[in-house]
């Protein structure tokens, strides 16, 4: 089984601050309600957050909090459907169980409201059945998960509001662990580093 963390952390201009940054590069994990786990191919936790007008210097509080179960079906780089995809899927990362264990790539999604494009390495360029086939878009392995293994994402994005067109930016989490549903625990992510770490951090002006 795969345990999968995701904290979005949303935040406006003037929480670019240097008192903000350090803020969310010291905000890496959460706790965990253990009884929301279910037995599955991948669980994940997905917390949206940001950050409290009258709690300057305070880490960003949730103000969302989901819980998905997949099957087989999250084993899939999506389809030609690229809202399907940002919607169903855990967005911007695939997920792919191996022998070895689960694979785990990043993905840039082409979606118009995020205008910030990821080019370059795409590992399914050639790959005439594939969504990504002949593209320039960011599309590479972060790292492959045994079992006990511990593995984290961390990126970032701009976004624009479709109706306001008011910019605002993300700062991404992902949080997997490989093990057993009996071995999870509240704080699980707190006990050790990883055993990898995946960046795509830009330069967001």
């Amino acid at each position: 089984m795969l345990f999968v963390q995701a904290l979005d952390t949303y935040y406006d201009k003037q929480e670019r601050s240097s008192q903000y940054a350090r803020l969310r590069s010291g905000d890496m994990f959460r706790k965990i309600e253990v009884n929301r786990i279910k037995e599955c191919e991948v669980f994940a936790q997905i917390l949206s957050l940001r950050y409290d007008a009258n709690g300057a210097g305070s880490p960003a509080k949730p103000y969302n909090e989901a819980y998905r179960q997949y099957g087989t079906e999250i084993f899939t780089e999506g389809n030609a459907n690229r809202y399907d995809n940002y919607n169903k899927l855990l967005k911007f990362i695939r997920i792919f169980k191996e022998e070895a264990g689960y694979r785990i790539m990043f993905c840039d999604e082409n979606v118009e409201w995020c205008p910030t494009k990821r080019r370059g390495r795409n590992e399914a360029y050639n790959k005439e059945h594939s969504i990504f086939y002949h593209r320039d878009r960011m599309n590479e392995t972060a790292f492959i998960l045994g079992n006990n293994q511990y593995g984290r994402i961390l990126f970032n994005n701009r976004y624009v509001d479709p109706d306001s067109q008011a910019w605002h930016y993300g700062w991404h989490i992902y949080n997997m662990i490989h093990c057993d549903i009996s071995e999870c625990k509240e704080k699980m992510f707190f006990k050790k580093d990883p055993d990898y770490v995946y960046r795509q951090l830009l330069d967001l002006r």
